[in-house]
């Protein structure tokens, strides 16, 4: 239900954002589909959705318009849903600069909130009061000062530069940049000058499409941020004059764009594991995963005895390799292969592995790729699990040998249900259920002499690396 309302709703989006030529409207119609997003937990749909808002709101020069302060509300209602604090007080505090008298919707009213929207006030009636600070008196200058910058030049290096309050004492000061496209903040580190100044750059390479997001931030020695201007979830807008290409440009599968965190990347200068500053869609992935499997068997096992008493087996170690392509950071298409171990079997001369080789796609229900997804799969080889056999009497040949395997196949047909999860730039962790049937299309492969057709089901955890 929840994938439903978030399809429906940027199915919506998508048929009337043509329509749409005042910019008022478009915001309204992205505010209204991230809220759906949010309302079907897809927290980081309805992020995204919001920042889209923000951009138009930008070019449209609507930066101090009351509906983007209920911009910056609904994108802290959905940052602190995302459990980034941080990011949430950021946004609630923008939206309190431009609209002290705003207040929070009844369906999304919370104490939290309320409390985070009441500080916010206090604290942007007090910064409005605050003069600006000479950069030349460290004394006078509180937390971390920066002028916003608006536009900039596609292709050239923007000049960043901030004045951070002696009693912070920082052990890192950065700016946070992200190009049009990119899902990422790549880090940039900003350089002491001299009492409480810093400066640096965001790299020409950056400079891409129609505008960049960016933030500056003051770390302490445990990487926490002890101040900042802007945000992951609510960033500075710098509006580009005209696009630039980057050439030779190479992509990052897991996140669809930078290979540095949002929160406190170590990439310099935006350049990190060969990712380019701009970043696109993901392409290429390479994943390994292990778990254990089961399956629904009957017929008769590779020694030729009959299924008679029990009709559940087991494959007690399954391996699943997988290369995929990333056709959007929702769908991907990819090769795998499924090695079970059939181990426990006792009766002489039995196989020791079951082989398969798998054509899968994937679906997520978040426009980021992260959660759940879906899967199909269709290939050949061989299902092989182990199955206890009815003993026979005491003294018998081959007493003792009571643990065979059955084998199902040679055509496998699959779908199943998965769960991903990023731990960093390139790496992710997944879970998967699926649901494999092996079906007995002919008798006899290679070794395997008696195939039957059944059903069996494998869990396996494992991890992804983007290239």
């Amino acid at each position: 239900m929840r994938f439903l309302a978030a399809v429906t709703a940027g199915i919506v989006w998508c048929m009337t954002a043509p329509a749409l030529a005042d910019p008022r409207a478009e915001i309204a119609a992205k505010s209204k589909a991230a809220m759906a997003s949010y309302d079907s937990m897809d927290y980081e749909a309805a992020r995204r959705l919001l920042n889209q808002a923000l951009a138009i709101a930008k070019k449209a020069k609507l930066d101090k318009d009351p509906i983007v302060a209920r911009i910056y509300l609904d994108l802290g209602i959905a940052q602190l849903a995302g459990s980034d604090q941080e990011a949430a007080k950021v946004a609630f505090l923008s939206a309190a600069q431009i609209d002290p008298k705003i207040t929070i919707d009844a369906a999304y009213k919370s104490p939290e909130l309320v409390k985070m929207l009441e500080e916010a006030r206090a604290a942007a009636t007090e910064g409005s009061s605050e003069p600006a600070a000479d950069p030349g008196d460290c004394k006078a200058v509180k937390g971390l000062q920066h002028t916003i910058i608006d536009t900039g030049k596609a292709g050239v290096a923007q000049p960043i530069e901030a004045l951070v309050a002696s009693d912070l004492a920082p052990a890192r000061v950065a700016v946070m940049y992200r190009p049009e496209g990119a899902i990422d903040f790549v880090e940039a580190k900003l350089t002491k000058q001299g009492g409480c100044k810093y400066t640096g750059t965001i790299p020409g390479s950056a400079m891409r499409g129609s505008l960049v997001h960016y933030y500056i931030a003051a770390y302490d020695a445990n990487n926490k941020v002890v101040a900042a201007k802007g945000s992951s979830g609510s960033p500075n807008i710098l509006e580009l004059g005209a696009a630039a290409p980057g050439p030779g440009e190479t992509e990052d599968p897991i996140n669809g764009g930078k290979a540095a965190s949002a929160r406190g990347g170590t990439a310099s200068a935006g350049v990190s594991a060969g990712a380019p500053a701009g970043g696109k869609s993901p392409k290429i992935m390479l994943a390994v995963s292990a778990g254990t499997g089961f399956g629904y068997v009957t017929g008769t096992t590779e020694g030729g005895s009959k299924v008679q008493t029990c009709c559940i087996g087991s494959s007690l170690v399954v391996i699943k390799p997988e290369l995929g392509y990333y056709v959007s950071p929702r769908f991907s298409v990819g090769i795998a292969g499924r090695f079970g171990l059939p181990i426990g079997a006792n009766i002489m001369g039995h196989s020791s592995v079951a082989p398969g080789a798998l054509v899968r796609v994937r679906r997520a229900f978040s426009e980021s790729g992260d959660g759940l997804r879906v899967m199909g799969e269709l290939g050949v080889g061989i299902l092989r699990d182990t199955i206890k056999l009815d003993a026979g009497p005491p003294g018998s040949p081959g007493a003792g040998m009571d643990t065979d395997i059955v084998a199902q196949g040679p055509l496998l047909l699959g779908v199943g249900l998965g769960y991903t999860k990023r731990l960093g730039s390139s790496v992710a962790f997944f879970i998967d259920l699926d649901a494999i049937a092996g079906i007995a299309v002919v008798h006899k492969v290679g070794s395997a002499i008696n195939l039957n057709t059944g059903i069996g089901g494998d869990v396996t955890l494992g991890l992804a690396v983007g290239f």
